[in-house]
This record gives structure tokens, C-alpha cells and sequence, in this order.
């Protein structure tokens, strides 16, 4: 038997079959042969020792508080958006409630007449001209709705039965 290079085979009082260790040899049934497993073959089983152990919680630590500034970022960062588009919503509304009494201010007659002779030196007109204009009155208004007073449509009193038994009778009226 050839002897394997740094391998010592300790004498063991009690040897411990190949089919136990795990080294079987291909043998069904080992008939009085007992090997020893060489060092640093086989299962190894070792134990974490404490600095690996606390080197590993702390890195966790470490990793759960990066996970938790990087989320506080995140939500500060959502909050300076949420509070810029909120600013920028209220001058909006600021800017239309000006254009809204600009319109407002601009429908008023007596202001219209003052601003043109004052600011702008026109005079009223002294001659009338008519101008016929082949062009149809546009469908949508141009203005909003809360400056056009509604007109509701009235409807006629409805008719009795009896219109509408003549109505169904052809040739009476």
C-alpha cells in the first residue's frame, strides 16, 4: 500500500468503519479493511467564532440604517415636491382670480369709455356706418358660463286629451 504525502495514520484503539465516515470505497461489504479519512478531508464543520459573528451583526446594523436614511431621503424629497407643486398651484389660483377680475373689471361700460379717452384720447364716433357681415355668430361663447345670464326656456302649456285625439285624426288640425 503507497503512502499518501503528509498523511500520518494515528493508531486508533477503536477504528471507525469507512461506511460511518462517509469514505466508502466501492466495497459492498469492507471485509476488514479500515481506513482513515486523510486531514482536511470530509465534512468540516466549523463554529463562527465571535468577531465573525459580531462583524456580521454590525454590517446588518450598518446596512438597515443606510435602508433607513435612504428611505428618509426619499420621502423628504417627495415632500419638496409635493409642497413646490402645492405653491405653485396657489398661484395659479391667484393668477386666474386676477384674470378673472380683469375680465370683470374690462365688461364694465362706464370704465371701458373713461380708460379710451383718458388713456388712449379716442372721442365718441359722430358718424354711424353700418357694416353687414355674411359671417354666422360663433357656436361657444367666448366667455365662462357665470358671466352669460341663463335664459330658461319656458314651454307652453300642454295640450288636453282631446288635442291629441284630433292631432291623430289625419286632415284635422
Amino acid at each position: 500500500m503507497s503512502s499518501l504525502p503528509n498523511v500520518r495514520r494515528p493508531r486508533v484503539t477503536n477504528p471507525i468503519s469507512p461506511m460511518r465516515t462517509g469514505a466508502a470505497t466501492g466495497i459492498a461489504r469492507p471485509s476488514g479493511v479500515i481506513r482513515q479519512l486523510p486531514e482536511g478531508w470530509g465534512v468540516v464543520r466549523r463554529r463562527i467564532s465571535r468577531t465573525m459573528f459580531a462583524a456580521i451583526a454590525l454590517l446588518t446594523v450598518a446596512g438597515v440604517g443606510i435602508f433607513q436614511v435612504l428611505q428618509t431621503s426619499n420621502v423628504a424629497s417627495t415632500g419638496y415636491a409635493v409642497r413646490r407643486l402645492e405653491s405653485e398651484r396657489t398661484e395659479l389660483d391667484s393668477e386666474i382670480r386676477l384674470l378673472e377680475a380683469q375680465l370683470a373689471s374690462s365688461a364694465n361700460l362706464e370704465h371701458l369709455r373713461r380708460t379710451a379717452s383718458d388713456r388712449l384720447g379716442m372721442a365718441p364716433a359722430t358718424e354711424r356706418l353700418r357694416v353687414s357681415v355674411d359671417t354666422p355668430a360663433p357656436e361657444v361663447v367666448p366667455l365662462p358660463r357665470r358671466y352669460i345670464p341663463t335664459v330658461e326656456e319656458r314651454t307652453g302649456p300642454e295640450g288636453s286629451w282631446w288635442d291629441s285625439v284630433m292631432g291623430a285624426i289625419p286632415g284635422v288640425e
